[in-house]
């Protein structure tokens, strides 16, 4: 945790060897992040139940990320591809990925990322307030 605490005030102070990163970026990368280390990574390709190989359409924080047709819970989220490797790039870290992210993939991926880690600490963040979600 310490070293992921590290390396989001690295990448908010520019260290990302290619520029400044949205503070929302980067909070969104260090929450999925942290959750991973925890143990609650989204599933991002496969699906999250029954573990069927993606790419596949719904996303379903309950579920533990993106879900098949058949294992697709009412209300799920149908992000658009592009957002789903978006969240992907902020999971592994992939910085140059993000570099040229449009505002509506952005915003999208920050209130994918806002619900799944309000589902899996089973309350919200009351700090997310404080950063300015596009």
């Amino acid at each position: 945790q310490y070293q992921l605490l590290v390396g989001a005030l690295h990448a908010l102070a520019g260290g990302t060897n290619d520029g400044i990163r949205p503070a929302t970026m980067v909070m969104d990368s260090y929450l999925l992040r942290a959750l991973a280390l925890a143990g609650y990574a989204p599933s991002l390709t496969d699906c999250a139940r029954c573990g069927m190989p993606g790419p596949h359409q719904s996303f379903s924080p309950a579920a533990g990320g993106m879900v098949c047709l058949r294992c697709r819970p009412p209300a799920s989220a149908h992000p658009a591809p592009a957002t789903i490797s978006y969240l992907t790039a902020l999971l592994t870290g992939d910085w140059p990925a993000t570099r040229e992210i449009d505002e509506p993939v952005l915003r999208e991926g920050s209130g994918l990322v806002a619900a799944f880690t309000a589902w899996h600490l089973e309350r919200g963040l009351r700090s997310l307030t404080h950063v300015e979600r596009g």
